[in-house]
């Protein structure tokens, strides 16, 4: 049984509440204004009846009304103020703790990133992330503070009651519990199981929305416009039809509560009548006692909706808590270390992935030292890009050891092993920002002095300048405004930005034409300078200028060297490079070739120019 499943409700619940405590006073003083709110209108409901019996007596003075007369003005100001307090404390206690949970949240699943999406969509995720946690917002301000309120008004409707015989008292009991305990125990009964396919229903066409919005272009190209948008309409019928339920069971409450309050007050006028019947009470005392059992059902009122929404809140407590509970992948030593060099040495790697039995990694060992360049090269599935996972440690190695500066990995905490690295990945991710601020992800105290030079680095300061707003200009959804060889070399200045000792890419060119990928690996080795370079990539273009050359296939390294000294042995690596000059001398025309050869001429790119010709 998952995770997900084993929460029970009252588990959720007391997880939930979890997030309350560290606010005692903001919780105490929203549950007293609301009752004050409450009680304040029970007061001007219960004045209001004394003093229309009273006028209606046509008294000789206005002094002898002068006390309910005050009375009312005095509950009717103060009900307002309190009002606006018990709101104003509620919802700024409430979104405090939405904050404080998206914060949490945030915090649990950024180590659970490689284990995120092998089980999940990213739509699910983000839906859990806004949707899920503003559903939590009525468990906070729905049923945490209405029950006590609504216990306490019991009390004081107790009290107010008590003069007038214990039957009164019984009646009015009687009342409250069948609207505050019967009612919401029945809509809850009755909406518990939509609620929590409402909160399904929603996640799940949430998610196939961010999944259609993000597919559109290829929805469009291969006409499947109607099989997309029979699937989102099937979504949405599942929603609209926990909905309908929904409202349904919520004006069933209400219809309810109505009758409950009616009949109560039905009950206090009979008794009133029969004890003014009976000279056991006064007759000027019946219409206040009627207002007053009208007030005291108020703090009830809103126990059924709150009880029927508590489907929706732990179910989406559950979505969060599965999400959260999951085991992250690396663990944090208890006492970590932090690596004196950024020598960097891999010994007998070897990993499996989790619940897959299949190795990925077998064996594979070499050193990078300060200023060394390794390239690994090989096919795709061939445990490249695991590689590099296993580096960042966003894995742990399930054999052999990774050693910084001769300190293992799994002794240094991951964000410290972090900062010795900086990736260049073969999809780049750009955000909907400014150049600048997409080029700060690598140092967010760089001035524009510094974006420049890493840009100029890059070879894409010229390219930005000419932009209408410079550095400020928005690169678009996933930087649409550049092309692909541009978008890499944003990373490319992003990472240079970081100044890290070592720099890893990831398959930088794939998706690049010939001509663009030769332009951008020359500016990547030229910007390169001082550090440790690993290259991981199924492209075999100016490995000569690499210390040493790594060949992998399925998970294993086959063969080792320079680039020449490869070339000699006629092995896989032979292979794969007569089959890259295939693809080059098949793609490149002359005509291609020729302006690529005059724009290196321009740039000063000596070596491409000589590659070229």
């Amino acid at each position: 049984m998952s995770r997900r499943n084993s929460l029970s409700t009252l588990q959720v619940v007391w997880r939930l509440f979890h997030f309350i405590r560290p606010y005692p006073r903001q919780t105490a003083l929203a549950i007293c204004l609301s009752f004050c709110t409450i009680g304040a209108n029970v007061g001007l409901m219960a004045t209001s009846g004394l003093l229309i019996a009273k006028a209606a007596l046509h008294p000789i003075t206005i002094l002898l009304i002068w006390v309910p007369i005050v009375g009312v003005r005095f509950f009717g100001l103060s009900r307002a103020a309190f009002r606006y307090g018990e709101r104003y404390v509620s919802h700024d206690l409430t979104f405090r703790l939405l904050k404080e949970m998206r914060v949490w949240l945030y915090q649990r699943i950024e180590p659970l990133v490689p284990l995120l999406w092998q089980d999940r969509r990213s739509g699910d995720v983000m839906n859990t992330l806004v949707s899920d946690i503003d559903t939590l917002q009525n468990f906070y301000l729905r049923a945490v503070a209405p029950p006590v309120v609504a216990v306490l008004i019991a009390g004081l409707a107790a009290l107010l009651f008590a003069p007038f015989g214990t039957t009164m008292i019984l009646i009015v009991m009687v009342g409250l519990a069948l609207a505050g305990v019967g009612v919401p125990g029945l809509t809850h009964l009755l909406a518990a199981r939509s609620g929590q396919g409402a909160v399904q229903a929603r996640a799940q066409l949430q998610t196939r929305l961010v999944d259609v919005v993000e597919g559109m272009a290829d929805v469009l190209s291969f006409g499947q416009e109607e099989a997309v948008l029979a699937q989102v309409e099937a979504d949405q019928q599942r929603l609209a039809t926990h909905q309908r339920w929904l409202a349904q069971v919520e004006g069933l409450g209400s219809g309810l509560l109505l009758v409950f309050n009616s009949l109560t007050m039905w009950g206090v006028l009979w008794l009133g009548v029969v004890r003014v019947q009976n000279g056991q009470m006064d007759a000027v005392y019946l219409a206040m006692l009627l207002q007053t059992a009208l007030a005291v059902f108020e703090a009830v009122m809103p126990l059924p909706v709150a009880l029927q929404q508590l489907g929706e809140c732990v179910e989406a407590g559950r979505r969060m808590f599965s999400l959260t509970d999951q085991a992250p992948a690396v663990t944090v030593p208890q006492q970590p270390q932090t690596p004196a060099a950024a020598d960097l040495t891999v010994e007998n790697l070897s990993f499996q992935y989790p619940r897959t039995g299949r190795w990925v990694l077998r064996n594979i060992s070499f050193d990078l030292t300060v200023g060394r360049r390794v390239a690994v090269v090989g096919p795709s599935g061939a445990g490249k890009s695991t590689l590099i996972r296993l580096l960042l440690r966003l894995w742990d190695p399930t054999e052999g050891v990774v050693r910084l500066g001769g300190t293992d990995l799994c002794q240094v905490h991951p964000d410290t092993v972090r900062n010795f690295f900086a990736v260049v990945e073969q999809n780049a991710h750009l955000f909907h920002e400014s150049v600048a601020d997409n080029l700060r992800i690598g140092h967010p105290l760089a001035s524009l002095a510094q974006l420049r030079q890493a840009a100029g680095e890059a070879q894409m300061d010229s390219v930005v300048a000419a932009l209408p707003e410079g550095y400020d200009t928005q690169v678009g959804e996933f930087g649409t405004r550049f092309s692909g060889g541009e978008r890499q070399r944003l990373a490319l200045a992003r990472a240079l930005l970081r100044e890290a000792p070592i720099l890893m890419l990831d398959e930088p060119t794939t998706g690049l034409d010939p001509v663009t990928e030769l332009q951008f690996m020359e500016t990547l080795l030229n910007a390169t300078g001082h550090r440790s370079v690993l290259l991981i990539t199924h492209r075999l273009l100016h490995l000569e200028q690499f210390d040493e050359v790594l060949v992998l296939q399925a998970g294993e390294v086959v063969e080792r060297g320079t680039h020449a000294e490869l070339l000699r042995s006629r092995g896989v690596y032979r292979s794969m490079w007569e089959v890259e000059q295939d693809r080059l001398s098949t793609v490149m025309s002359p005509a291609v070739i020729g302006v690529a050869a005059g724009e290196a001429a321009c740039k000063g790119q000596t070596s491409l120019l000589l590659r070229l010709k």
